[in-house]
């Protein structure tokens, strides 16, 4: 089958990877014998992405990058994440899984990604997602935060990376906020764990989820930490959250979500030293993991920290 190929640098896709894909979606029983073209879509910094025109209908493809497992992610998880999103409506709809590849392709739902003030305008939209998400009941696999930021540290040096300088700091402010939350527990619930703002899609009548590679069990405030940090949120911000989320802002509700961006932040960085070692794509994890686990570090020097361990605890 012919195919229509986006070349766009170093996002060219190559001839041969493009007659696999189209091989990979002709396997699939309502796809045999159709035509295809397939169009390189932008963003993704450890997948490369798709777009595919098949008998008049827009789908997203979507390969792998290299050992992704060793970032922790279960294809089989995120399949199962992603189809319970869908099914919620959460997230766009799952056409089936490409065969050879382990990874799902889905419906392609128009719409951009927001940032600023147009984000922020938003907001209570995205965060009625994902407490829909987290209320949905039990999910397979599970994201223990604190867990995950030692793991990285541990395939990192596996693989041939030392921790970065500030690892071993770092990691004893994770335990102490590992320490107050356990003081006052919640519940782990169904987490999506990668709320970046590429991960979020709006159009004009909705908004949607994307990208359940990382989803599983795990402490709700990670999302709203991640959430905030991510897109670069302010107190207002930090605040609509928690009154969307909760109903209201408490001393204890605010601390833990300003911890959860420390931990949000130790996890990004730390993720980006794990991808110096196993990635071949063209992007500069090290300045990305220096610029994460430097704010990281910037939080949690902050004279608030200890009140807001005081605060989460109580």
């Amino acid at each position: 089958m012919n195919a229509t190929n986006s070349a766009n640098g170093l996002n060219k896709i190559d001839d041969a990877l493009s007659r696999r894909i189209i091989a990979a979606l002709n396997r699939l029983p309502d796809w045999s014998n159709s035509q295809i073209s397939l169009r390189v879509l932008e963003g993704g910094i450890t997948n490369r992405n798709f777009v595919a025109e098949i008998n008049g209908g827009t789908y997203v493809v979507r390969v792998p990058g290299e050992r992704t497992e060793v970032l922790g992610i279960n294809r089989i998880h995120e399949a199962n994440a992603a189809k319970h999103a869908a099914t919620l409506g959460l997230a766009p709809p799952i056409v089936g899984e490409l065969p050879g590849f382990n990874t799902l392709v889905t419906k392609f739902v128009d719409g951009q990604h927001l940032a600023g003030k147009q984000f922020t305008d938003r907001l209570p939209e995205v965060v009625e997602l994902i407490k829909r998400f987290h209320q949905s009941g039990a999910i397979d696999g599970s994201f223990p935060i604190h867990r995950i930021v030692e793991a990285h540290v541990r395939d990192a040096q596996i693989n041939g990376v030392d921790p970065p300088r500030l690892w071993l700091s770092l990691h004893q402010v994770s335990l102490r906020i590992e320490s107050a939350f356990a003081k006052s527990p919640e519940n782990t619930v169904a987490c999506h764990n990668d709320l970046l703002p590429t991960n979020v899609l709006f159009d004009l009548d909705r908004t949607w989820l994307l990208d359940f590679e990382y989803a599983g069990m795990n402490n709700l405030y990670f999302d709203l930490g991640n959430l905030s940090v991510n897109t670069e949120l302010d107190e207002a911000g930090d605040e609509t959250i928690l009154t969307c989320y909760f109903g209201k802002v408490t001393s204890r509700r605010w601390a833990k979500l300003q911890l959860m961006k420390i931990m949000s932040e130790l996890r990004e960085g730390l993720w980006a030293v794990v991808q110096q070692a196993i990635s071949t794509l063209d992007t500069d994890f090290v300045a990305y993991a220096d610029s994460r686990l430097i704010n990281c570090e910037r939080l949690a020097t902050a004279q608030s920290f200890e009140r807001y361990l005081s605060d989460a605890a109580s």
